[in-house]
Formats: structure tokens, sequence, C-alpha cells
């Protein structure tokens, strides 16, 4: 069996200019107002407000973040394949270029929040849960039994395999199925973090992945259909 991670590398060697030219031929540019804003000063400011972010919050960025990863790894393998179609390709390098720069942007977030509490600040971490504001100086560290830590759409090892031996139109449809069903997962993540989430970040986040993971689903969607 080929291993095909490496053409992760390549993915993301793709020069801004490309990624931009062919985004533009799939339809998948992204909106300004819904790419996440938040950097980490402004981060730092958020956190340092008279709520910490809630274990809703902090669980949406810990389970979104590995989610994202395995979005890394379908891609790269479909862009090791040999015979794939250029627009399949062209997608699955946007959805690097996009997803590694909320992957960034997220870690970013979790250390400005985190490096804003006293040290003596992490008692009571799981206050919050469900929604219900944080106390001053409480932290959630871990997700547990949380529903994000249960993410849908990530694919098996088994299909990662059979995704990394197949090449042309069996690599192209099955990358397509398996970030179809990806796509839908994340969608369902990102709704729960709009709809029970309290912070400015998570929730342009969470608005961010339902405007694009949406239209990129409506691309593949296409892009399956036309599979000979």
């Amino acid at each position: 069996m080929r291993n095909r991670i490496a053409a992760l590398g390549v993915a993301l060697a793709v020069s801004t200019v490309a990624v931009a030219g062919t985004a533009v031929a799939l339809g998948l540019t992204t909106a300004k107002d819904s790419v996440p804003q938040a950097a980490a000063s402004g981060a730092m400011t958020d956190a340092a407000t008279a709520a910490y972010p809630t274990l809703e919050d902090h669980c949406y960025i810990e389970g979104m973040i590995p989610h994202h990863e395995q979005a890394l790894e379908l891609s790269g393998l479909v862009l090791g394949a040999a015979g794939v179609r250029e627009r399949t390709r062209a997608l699955a390098e946007f959805i690097v270029a996009d997803q590694t720069a909320e992957i960034d942007t997220m870690r970013a977030w979790q250390s400005a929040w985190r490096g804003a509490i006293p040290a003596e600040g992490t008692a009571g971490a799981h206050q919050g849960h469900g929604g219900s504001p944080a106390v001053v100086g409480a932290i959630a560290t871990g997700c547990g039994a949380h529903p994000h830590t249960r993410m849908k759409g990530m694919a098996t090892a088994e299909q990662l395999a059979a995704l990394d031996a197949a090449d042309g139109v069996d690599a192209d449809r099955m990358f397509l199925e398996l970030m179809i069903a990806h796509h839908d997962g994340a969608l369902e993540m990102a709704e729960n973090a709009v709809r029970e989430g309290s912070n400015a970040f998570v929730r342009s986040s969470g608005k961010h992945v339902l405007v694009e993971q949406q239209r990129e689903i409506d691309a593949m969607t296409a892009l399956l259909a036309q599979v000979p």
C-alpha cells in the first residue's frame, strides 16, 4: 500500500494565486462576512471578560481541530493519487488552504484565552457545561463524554487505507463520498456551536463552517454526480 500523506506537503505548497483561481472556478470563494475575524489579541481580550468560554465553546474548538486535520489527510491522499480529475484536485487544494488557516486561528484562540487565565483559575474546570456561563477563573480543560468527542463524519482507518490504495475514478469517487460525510459531521458540530456557544470567536467560527462547508458539499455533490 502506498503512503500518500507526503502529498499533503505538496498541497500546502500550492500558491495563494493558484488556490484562489481554482476556488473561483468551483464557486468556493469565501464570503467576507463568514470568515472568523478573531486573532490572538482579540481572543485574549475576550478571555479577560467577566465569563470565560464555556465547556461548549472549549469542546467545539477541541473537537474541530482534529476534525479539520482529518480533512487535510483525506485531501492529501487524493492529491497523491494518479488519474484524479482536475476539478476534484482543485477542491482538495482549496480545502487544505481553508482548513489549515482555520486550524491555525483556532490554536491561536486556545493559546490566548488559556494564557489570560491565572494559574489558580483551573478550579471548577467543568462549570459552564450546557452553555451556562462559567465563573471568573474557571476553565474547561477536558471534554470527556461531551458530544463533541463523538465526532460524526470521521473516516475509519480502513476507509483511509482504501483511499490511500486507490487511483483514478475510484480515488475520485471515494474522496468525494468520504468528504461529503465528513463535512456533514462538521455542520452538525458548527450548528451546535452557534446554538449553544457563548464565545464570540466560537460562534463566528461555527458560522464560517456552516457557510463554507455547505458550499463545498454542494460542489462535491455535483462532482460526484459527474464521476464516470
